[in-house]
């Protein structure tokens, strides 16, 4: 079992000791939480730091699903959750542990120590955030174990080819379209269409305004409209906003089609090559006008994050 304290809040997840060999896989979706606690205030003051919406959407969705079950341990009913959050009563300061596979494979098992509601509700900045990141540390990490397994390696091997780097394409995006330096690949989706572009470019252009800047020309060059004039253009209208995964850079925010209706949430990661002397960018973007995109979008950003220089 690992420890996480609140001074290291960013620990990153470690590679599972124990055997999934015989274990059952996980019930639940990505991003499902079962909370267990006999407490009630412990579980709305859990429950509550669950509630978050995510970044970089068109309207305001929450990204975990909780639900709740009264006990004070894991129990049969609930061991095959997918994540299982228990919070107890224990001396001492607020503090979070945690498992990766105790009963199932794919799951994860937190457990919140806390001395008091009025303690947790003290701390529930800090644990919020640091349970936040290790649910979602957690399920990139089953993301791209997923796609490892299952991947489109014609596709792959279509990128290696055009722009000379590798990222692991999930085997049910099928369709693919290349230029100069650039490759579009989709899933077509009525409902939902996932889409992942993968470019570079000449120079090391990492500061934001270039990545933006950037981000226009190419897609404007590569994914046009029905009509003359209908490119796909930034939202700058919204923020942009800006992270760190590693050594690539992170942005995520709003598209739109120029003269189009069309419009979604994209993220994109950008990795300096300086061997080449060139900027490689993988994006993934969502059109999705009726439906929710949160789940999607996280899904797509775990494929960005296996982007690799060649």
């Amino acid at each position: 079992m690992k420890a996480l304290a609140f001074p290291i809040l960013l620990l990153v997840l470690v590679a599972c000791t124990e055997a999934n060999v015989g274990k059952p896989q996980s019930v639940g979706e990505p991003y499902d939480v079962t909370l267990v606690a006999t407490d009630k205030r412990l579980l709305k003051t859990v429950s509550g730091m669950m509630g978050v919406t995510m970044a970089g959407l068109p309207q305001e969705e929450r990204l975990f699903t909780v639900k709740t079950a009264k006990g004070k341990e894991v129990n049969a009913a609930t061991m095959y959750e997918r994540t299982i959050v228990v919070v107890r009563r224990q001396d001492g300061n607020t503090r979070i542990r945690y498992e990766r596979n105790p009963y199932a494979r794919d799951q994860l098992l937190v457990f919140i120590d806390t001395p008091s509601a009025e303690a947790l509700r003290a701390d529930s900045a800090k644990t919020a955030k640091a349970l936040q990141r290790l649910i979602d540390q957690f399920e990139t990490r089953v993301a791209m174990n997923h796609d490892r397994q299952n991947h489109n390696l014609k596709l792959m091997r279509t990128v290696e080819k055009t722009i000379g780097c590798n990222i692991t394409i999930p085997s049910d995006i099928r369709a693919s379209k290349t230029g100069k330096d650039f490759v579009w690949i989709s899933d077509n989706g009525t409902r939902t269409m996932r889409n992942i572009c993968i470019y570079a470019v000449n120079g090391i252009r990492t500061s934001q305004e270039e990545i933006v800047s950037l981000r226009d020309s190419v897609m404007a060059a590569n994914i046009k409209g029905e009509r003359e004039g209908m490119v796909m253009r930034t939202e700058r209208r919204a923020d942009v906003m800006f992270s760190r995964h590693g050594k690539a850079i992170v942005a995520r925010g709003l598209w739109h089609m120029e003269g189009d209706a069309m419009g979604g949430p994209f993220v994109s990661v950008t990795l300096p090559d300086s061997a080449r002397n060139r900027t490689l960018t993988a994006e993934a973007f969502v059109y999705a006008p009726s439906t929710t995109k949160a789940r999607t979008m996280k899904r797509l950003e775990a494929v960005l994050y296996s982007l690799d220089i060649e």
